[in-house]
């Protein structure tokens, strides 16, 4: 009796040790399938990361589309137009030549968008200055000065029907502490935060600050947008201090309102614009951007 309860003790040992050494066999395979699975699952991740990577790299992109099928831009290099506030002639009057008729900027807008004008990226204006890359010939950049309300509600939707990009020159002040709602085809840049005012000798402020009153401005403002290296000069108005300040902060490229066009080896911190005014025919825009 004895025996058999010895036998039996043994052979439910034996039992036990089996069935661990089962779940331990089974536990072990399962772990080298899951890593199999893993591994493959990490290679097809990695090829069609490759793939995609040289996918991207055969598909030209929009400005060496352009480039390929055109002619670049010749010496003269190319406008940066300049607008500040709009109106509809049903509901009011523009108060000076700086205010345009929305369906004269619809006119515009419209002519470019579908005369195939080619909207280079502040990026590709940059390299373009430091002569790395061409411009297509029929190459143009929109910017629309102080970001009055006028801009957001009679501009902007002009801008989205023709999908034309825009970058808005913005004084944040207007804004308070909070950032600009954020609009499809509209690039908002800094027109400082609060120096789009009178200083000394009826000059603007900037010309009479100092370097760190100027930098807490034009960061100030970078922070309201969210972000913001391209700088527009208010009343059109620097010096070289207000140079230094841009350059040594992030900023790339700053706006005159000086008349002329932008060309190669420009002074990146000086560029010059072409003022659309309300009396500007179309005829006569034309020939600004030809």
């Amino acid at each position: 009796m004895k025996k058999k309860k010895i036998i039996r003790l043994i052979l439910l040992i034996v039992l036990i040790i089996f069935i661990f050494l089962l779940f331990k066999f089974l536990n072990k395979k399962e772990k080298q399938q899951t890593h199999e699975i893993d591994q493959t699952e990490q290679v097809n991740s990695q090829e069609q990361n490759k793939d995609e990577e040289q996918e991207k790299a055969t598909v030209p992109s929009k400005l060496e589309e352009k480039l390929a099928s055109g002619k670049v831009l010749g010496e003269n290099g190319f406008p940066v137009l300049m607008y500040h506030f709009f109106y509809d002639k049903s509901k009011d009057k523009g108060q000076d030549g700086n205010w345009i008729e929305i369906s004269d900027f619809e006119e515009q807008i419209k002519y470019l968008a579908e005369n195939d004008y080619y909207f280079p990226t502040w990026e590709e204006v940059e390299k373009y200055i430091d002569k790395e890359q061409e411009l297509p010939e029929k190459s143009v950049v929109i910017t629309v000065d102080d970001g009055d309300p006028s801009f957001f509600d009679l501009a902007v939707p002009v801008i989205q029907k023709y999908k034309v990009p825009v970058t808005s020159f913005v004084i944040t002040y207007w804004y308070g502490n909070r950032a600009v709602n954020k609009q499809e085809y509209v690039d908002y840049q800094s027109h400082s935060y609060d120096m789009h005012k009178a200083g000394e000798k009826g000059k603007g402020v900037m010309l009479s600050w100092d370097y760190n009153k100027i930098k807490d401005d034009i960061l100030l403002s970078s922070q309201v947008l969210g972000g913001a290296n391209i700088f527009c000069y208010p009343f059109g108005q620097y010096n070289d201090l207000g140079i230094k300040v841009l350059k040594e902060n992030g900023y790339k490229l700053a706006f005159t309102t000086q008349g002329g066009r932008v060309k190669k080896g420009a002074s990146k911190y000086e560029l010059p614009r072409v003022r659309i005014s309300g009396n500007t025919s179309l005829s006569s825009f034309i020939s600004k951007v030809q």
